[in-house]
């Protein structure tokens, strides 16, 4: 019966807790109740579901405590391993085609760090009788344990989403400056991904793992912490504009999100270090920590 699985969970998950926020429409008025669980160490690692025993007892938990059995559920997967390619296929194919060929080139035209991926496309541009595509690829491998442990929780994975994408859409949704060329700076207590967003499409993605940082940290301490991750910022502004656009375009708004101790401040030194508007919806009524799930939640019922 319909009427039984009426709402959603959105679930967005990182190495050291799940958040998540259930709406009960795919609107930012739908949302009912929201709020994060920590995941016991060593369970989630790089993204990778480790422990699949501890973390099914975790998300049952959660479904029994908000009563979401045999709930929709949408998921918001680390970015950690995403590949980005921009590819030329032939411009005669659908879509769907496409992504069938795009399938029979992996391993002989098409290279990726994994095998098996489960992939999607965006269709840009044809020229000369070519087709410019940008390839998403994810390890199979990977979103089919988390989907098994939700579904042995009593969940109905129904889709899945990178968690960059999830921000930018909330973004997307809520500001009304159309910029062009983003850098989406999504920085948690242990990874930092940087994914640059071009005419609404992901182009670029470069995850770091972030080492573990104290609560109490002295300004200097904090400085020599961050330097070498904001360097690392400022050379992906610079690969943009020079590499990735040949000079004709630059980076003209960044996105900062995530659950960093120390988010306002690496708001403060980015904002020394270029100039170029910031974003961390810190005028937002939830805090940023929660853009990703919340992003997640505005994406379209399939």
């Amino acid at each position: 019966m319909s009427f039984l699985n009426k709402g959603r969970v959105n679930i967005a998950i990182t190495n050291h807790v799940l958040r998540y926020a259930f709406h009960k429409s795919n609107t930012m008025n739908g949302l009912m109740e929201h709020g994060q669980i920590e995941i016991p160490q060593g369970t989630i690692q790089d993204g990778r579901l480790i422990n699949k025993a501890v973390f099914t007892e975790v998300v049952n938990q959660l479904v029994h405590q908000h009563k979401w059995k045999r709930k929709n559920l949408f998921i918001a997967m680390p970015d950690d391993t995403v590949v980005i390619r921009q590819i030329q296929i032939p411009a005669s194919l659908t879509k769907d085609e496409a992504k069938s060929y795009i399938y029979t080139q992996i391993g002989n035209q098409i290279y990726l760090p994994f095998s098996n991926p489960v992939i999607d496309i965006e269709l840009l541009d044809t020229e000369e009788g070519k087709h410019h595509v940008l390839l998403y690829a994810y390890p199979k491998e990977k979103l089919t344990e988390y989907i098994d442990a939700f579904q042995n929780a009593g969940l109905n994975p129904t889709a899945a989403d990178l968690t960059s994408l999830s921000i930018y859409r909330y973004y997307y949704k809520n500001k009304s400056d159309d910029k062009k060329h983003v850098l989406l700076i999504h920085w948690n207590n242990d990874s930092l991904s940087l994914t640059i967003i071009q005419e609404h499409k992901a182009v670029f993605t470069r995850h770091i793992k972030v080492n573990d940082i104290s609560t109490d940290l002295e300004e200097e301490s904090l400085m020599q912490y961050v330097n070498d991750y904001l360097i690392e910022i400022n050379r992906i502004i610079d690969f943009y504009r020079y590499s990735i656009t040949k000079g004709e375009y630059q980076i003209n708004q960044l996105i900062l999100s995530g659950d960093f101790l120390y988010l306002a401040k690496i708001k403060q030194l980015l904002f020394e270090m270029v100039e170029i508007p910031i974003e961390n919806f810190e005028r937002d009524e939830l805090k940023a920590t929660y853009v990703d799930v919340l992003g997640l939640a505005l994406k379209k019922d399939v």
